[in-house]
């Protein structure tokens, strides 16, 4: 049941040191009407209301305000909680994620009440709902690197009249996505851990989670891994070994992302110290962070997919191919969420627009395996 709305005539009259009387000479009311309309015994009707604004200064809307909706009690995903959270229910229970310098661009779901990252005596912290609840309850948590998946959340929330729920990205590499799954604060994950010996999808992470409920693994598409230059490749960047020359800045990523992964495999393979890669001075996160670092002339190269190449007009080396896949739990396949999201995947209208970004669709929606213990 909605909460009746709070009176503010009365706080924005004396904020403005004006008495009863004043305020109804410059409405064209009584005393006695703005005494009423005060205390609640009487509802303005519309032009009255647009008097008494005007008089106060402030929109109609100023007069009469929701009251504050009560704090939740939520599950902090990171130790590292500013005042801004994105907040959904996930397994049972509140989780408020971070909303760091790679998601400010997320209105905020919450905010943290109870003081900066402060916790209770259970753990949880206190956040004070930015949108009811009762849509934040159907909020899906997606986590990933890959910005199809932003594609993906995009098409999902501009379908009018959907009532199943927001879908919500946050950009995340592959293993702190898998992280969260375990520790079940996201719906879902985005992988893509390949074998740098052997180049082969990785999915031993996979399968240690699955040993604790069934998994399923589905295609979103197959991407090219590659390394970038600015655009007409102006130092004649050739291969990772060429960062053996001192001149050259390489922009790497955060550990445990595919993208760094791979960068230092092929450190390797072009015999090449790992440390070119853990002491760079230019860290980005996520693909695109990572592109624009070097669009922007702070790094000479670095490792990131086609699609982040081809925003920025990068020059773009290939040197793997690999499946980007969308890790889920079996049990949850069910949900009506689940069902639009995969739907979607599926078709060929979100199948064309990946292509037109650099992604190789034709699996996109394969069910590629189910992983349990």
């Amino acid at each position: 049941m909605a909460k009746p709305l709070q009176n503010q005539v009365r706080a924005l009259r004396e904020s403005r040191g004006l008495s009863q009387v004043a305020l109804a000479e410059a409405a064209r009311l009584t005393r006695q009407s703005v005494g009423a309309i005060e205390t609640g015994r009487a509802t303005p009707a519309v032009d009255v209301a647009l008097r008494v604004a005007q008089a106060l200064d402030c929109r109609v809307e100023d007069l009469f305000t929701q009251p504050a909706a009560e704090s939740v009690s939520a599950e902090p995903a990171s130790s590292a909680l500013g005042p801004r959270v994105a907040l959904a229910r996930v397994a049972g229970r509140w989780v408020a994620h971070p909303l760091d310098r790679s998601d400010i661009r997320h209105a905020a779901d919450g905010l943290v009440t109870a003081g900066r990252g402060s916790r209770t005596a259970r753990g949880s912290i206190a956040v004070q709902p930015m949108r009811p609840t009762s849509e934040l309850e159907r909020t899906f948590v997606v986590m990933g690197c890959a910005a199809g998946l932003g594609v993906l959340a995009d098409r999902l929330n501009s379908r009018a009249g959907s009532g199943s729920g927001r879908c919500l990205w946050l950009s995340r590499t592959s293993t702190a996505a898998m992280d969260a799954l375990a520790r079940e604060q996201t719906h879902l994950a985005g992988v893509h851990l390949v074998d740098p010996e052997t180049g082969a999808a990785d999915l031993r992470q996979v399968r240690t989670l699955a040993r604790t409920r069934p998994l399923a693994l589905i295609t979103l598409a197959r991407w090219e891994v590659g390394l970038v230059t600015a655009a007409k490749n102006p130092k004649r960047i050739r291969s990772i070994a060429d960062f053996g020359r001192r001149e050259l800045r390489l922009v790497t990523r955060e550990s445990g992302s595919g993208a760094q992964r791979v960068l230092e495999a092929e450190l390797r393979h072009a015999g090449l110290p790992l440390s070119l890669a853990r002491s760079a001075r230019v860290r980005a996160s996520g693909q695109l962070e990572a592109a624009c670092a070097v669009a922007m002339g702070a790094a000479d190269g670095g490792i990131v997919s086609r699609d982040a190449a081809l925003a920025f007009g990068l020059e773009f080396l290939p040197l793997s191919a690999e499946r980007y896949d969308l890790v889920l739990p079996v049990a949850e396949l069910n949900d009506l969420r689940v069902r639009r999201l995969l739907d979607e995947v599926a078709s060929g209208a979100f199948r064309r627009e990946l292509e037109s970004l650099g992604y190789d669709a034709r699996t996109s929606g394969d069910r590629v395996t189910d992983l349990s213990a």
